[in-house]
């Protein structure tokens, strides 16, 4: 069996001129998709390659968006747009101001520099140039080169790519400065440098001498990251210990204070609440600088103090000065455990001139080239995509396992890891060109799976899980998805053979792989169960989770047990398929692929009867015999339907062209979730799960497409490039190089604006996954 741990090969707007209007924010819809052969550019910037050739973004916009629109009090356009760094053990926010945020997910989601201003939750934005800052006094006159109106920051050329953000400055009378802030590749699993690199170059490009200084700082509190309406945010709180001196570092320390008994389990053991928080430290790595730590303005910084490194001094005419800093966390304060995690960041001999990371090198052998792709906008985004996922995979002590957490308002605002079948989809590209971590995922998913084969939705704190009333009808389908394509590429069936444990972890006991499989199956064939229709019941979710929620003129709890759901129908036929024929040939899977076989066979029988010889099938039986989608279409089974190989391809074709019709046609990105919304409250007509656009919903359409279409299927996958939406929307910066899991549709005047923060997985994983599909038979890396 291999190792697990080697890695195989592999919102206010200032603009220069004029603030613009809420109605120029609204660009018109994009009939079809064009080709991706031109490059495009915005008025907030474009793409470039740094010195290595790999993607880039050279960012040219505003800092402030103040005629975003609002839903649910909130600015759609945030100020302050924001990169992602990182690797399995770090998570940093780059913001065009200059700031930073510095967020920790191995164990519970927190942030180490939570600003001291109560800003909105929903938020992550302005105030955070308040929790991380940098100036340079020139001649006695401060200027601040972090901050929304910092002249510097608004003048300043900010480029953003794969494991890195430069800065750069040209100040009076005749300063040059260049902030560059780099983060490493994890190169084996469940591993990495929970620390950043910050490289610093004065350059005096005058004739007189500049008396300088430089400083640059952190603001040292520990918030863990907990949904707004989470009451357990207030059951404790972190106090930071006064910065310490620790070889080279500076470092604070931070104790938990529970305001109830027994808050915490004993070590080891599942917690919703962070007993045991990292420390937050500043390491120096040359000798030109000096650690300094100080009280806030406000006089809180007793409790809250920052850290920082600072450099003072004449520099001379053509002279330049170059300074290096590492900042991070760290779980073992030991002298010894921060030396080894600065080691790990040591800065390149010459100073930071290149337009890259200093750890360059080593990224380039992380992110395939995809050198088989002839256009080279297409190929320069299934690369940053690529990049993206690698930046944003999150190692999990609890289950010691490192997966695609989704990203957005799950992890970076609620503090959630979930679900589980966002986990699977994220994780399917990575069978690809990574699949040491599409295997972990599986066994991600398997310890989240109780012996009965019930696989548990979300996951916060130190893996503890919920208790609820959202009972979800999929998530086993999902896990069937991801083990078929893992199989198929790799044929690596020791995920099968080898020994892991069920949830709880620490309370439960361990079988095979194939068990854990063989119990999902049962699950979902016998617990889930069909209804009347034999059509798989959809419980309270099926993918759409709104269902759950909206007023129904029927007793809740009886449409959980009789709605039965199209698309667990059409994804059960097509997964099941595939993975009995995956698991033939396999010793002792005989009764399992049978049963598989009979079951998809009865549900084959049941969706064909129930579609008839209509065009699409319907959605759902929502109440015995009430039909939603009967003369409307929803996308959710239209994708997995097409995928179905017994599926006549005139009936693909017609199916198609309904769908063209009813819900792609005046479309700017892809096809819409529903046709007609449903008139409910709570959700817009055309947003979110009533009618918005869905990466998770689209990809499955894309590679339906292409059982019988190959150019359609590629002119879909064209449709949901970045830059295909930057040609529909130059003025939004929220899908520009990251996205939202669902983009608002052509129903809505906030046509592809979100009302959820960018850096969603989805939208990085489901067009790469389609694209190396529809590669697959000269696919290089």
């Amino acid at each position: 069996m291999p190792s697990n741990n080697n890695l195989p090969t592999r919102r206010d707007f200032l603009a220069a001129s004029a603030a613009a209007t809420a109605s120029s924010l609204l660009p018109g819809a994009l009939s079809a998709a064009t080709s991706s052969a031109s490059p495009v550019r915005s008025a907030l910037g474009g793409w470039i390659e740094d010195d290595h050739g790999l993607p880039a973004y050279h960012y040219t916009g505003p800092l402030r968006f103040p005629s975003s629109p609002v839903y649910d009090k909130a600015p759609m356009l945030p100020d302050d747009p924001y990169f992602l760094l990182g690797n399995y053990r770090l998570t940093v926010f780059t913001h065009a101001s200059g700031a930073l945020q510095l967020l920790t997910g191995e164990r519970a989601w927190g942030r180490m520099n939570q600003p001291l201003v109560n800003q909105d939750p929903t938020q992550q934005s302005s105030s955070f140039t308040g929790a991380y800052q940098s100036s340079v006094t020139i001649n006695g006159t401060n200027h601040p080169l972090t901050g929304l109106d910092s002249p510097a920051a608004l003048a300043a050329n900010k480029r953003f790519g794969v494991g890195f953000a430069r800065y750069d400055y040209a100040l009076t009378p005749s300063l040059s400065i260049t902030r560059r802030i780099s983060v490493p590749p994890s190169t084996r699993l469940n591993e990495g440098t929970s620390a950043f690199l910050v490289e610093v170059r004065l350059c005096n490009t005058g004739r007189q001498p500049l008396n300088l200084r430089y400083e640059e700082s952190i603001l040292a509190r520990y918030r863990p990251i907990f949904a707004p309406w989470n009451n357990d945010a207030r059951e404790v709180s972190y106090q930071a210990i006064p910065p310490q001196k620790t070889g080279n570092a500076l470092v604070v320390h931070f104790t938990p204070h529970p305001r109830r008994r027994m808050a915490f389990p004993p070590q080891g053991q599942m917690s919703r609440l962070e007993q045991f928080p990292p420390a937050l430290f500043v390491l120096l790595t040359d000798t030109n600088s000096q650690l300094f730590s100080r009280n806030d303005s406000t006089g809180t910084s007793a409790v809250n103090p920052w850290l920082g490194a600072e450099w003072s001094g004449a520099l001379q005419p053509a002279e330049d000065r170059t300074l290096a800093f590492v900042i991070g966390y760290t779980r073992d304060p030991s002298a010894s455990s921060i030396q080894s995690i600065a080691e790990q960041l040591q800065p390149p001999s010459n100073a930071p001139d290149k337009i890259a990371s200093s750890f360059a090198d080593a990224w380039t052998k992380v992110v395939p080239a995809f050198a088989n792709e002839p256009d080279p906008i297409l190929r320069r985004e299934m690369r940053w995509n690529a990049a993206v996922l690698e930046q944003m995979a999150n190692w999990r002590e609890y289950y010691d396992e490192t997966i695609m957490p989704q990203g957005t308002m799950y992890d970076y605002l609620w503090g959630w890891t979930g679900s589980m079948r966002d986990q699977a989809q994220h994780a399917l590209p990575f069978c690809h060109f990574n699949p040491a971590i599409a295997r972990s995922t599986l066994r991600f998913i398997m310890k989240r799976t109780l012996p009965d084969g019930n696989i548990l939705l979300n996951d916060g704190g130190f893996g503890w899980s919920p208790s609820g009333a959202q009972q979800t009808s999929d998530q086993q389908l999902y896990f069937f998805m991801l083990l078929a394509e893992y199989l198929r590429v790799t044929h690596d069936y020791s995920v099968l053979s080898e020994s892991v444990g069920y949830y709880p972890l620490e309370n439960s006991g361990h079988d095979t792989g194939f068990a854990h499989l063989r119990q999902a199956f049962c699950f979902f064939r016998d617990r889930v169960a069909v209804g009347p229709h034999g059509i798989p019941l959809r419980w309270n979710s099926d993918w759409n989770d709104m269902f759950g929620w909206w007023p129904s003129p029927h007793p809740y709890n009886d449409v959980f047990d009789v709605s039965e759901s199209h698309m667990n129908a059409a994804m059960a036929i097509v997964v099941l398929g595939d993975l009995a024929d995956l698991l033939n040939a396999q010793p002792d899977a005989a009764e399992l692929t049978g049963a598989m076989r009979e079951y998809r066979a009865q549900l084959q029988d049941a969706f064909l009867r129930d579609l008839s010889n209509r065009p699409f099938p319907r959605r759902a039986w929502m109440w015995f015999n009430e039909p939603l989608g009967e003369d409307e279409m929803w996308l959710e089974p239209q994708g997995f339907t097409l995928l179905m190989p017994e599926f006549p391809a005139e009936r693909k074709r017609r199916l198609f062209a309904e769908l063209q019709h009813r819900l792609i046609t005046g479309e700017a990105l892809g096809a819409r979730q529903v046709e007609i919304p449903v008139v409910r409250p709570g959700t817009p007509q055309g947003a979110r799960e009533n009618g918005g656009f869905w990466y998770a919903l689209y990809g499955p359409l894309v590679l339906g497409v292409a059982t019988f279409d190959p150019p359609a299927a590629e002119n879909l996958l064209r449709r949901i490039t970045f830059a295909n939406y930057a040609r529909a929307f130059p003025d939004y910066w929220t899908g520009q190089w990251s996205a939202a899991d669902s983009i608002d549709s052509s129903l809505l005047k906030t046509n592809g604006l979100a009302s959820a923060i960018p850096w969603c997985a989805h939208s990085h994983a489901w067009p790469l996954y389609c694209w190396l599909r529809l590669r697959e038979p000269e696919r290089s890396t």
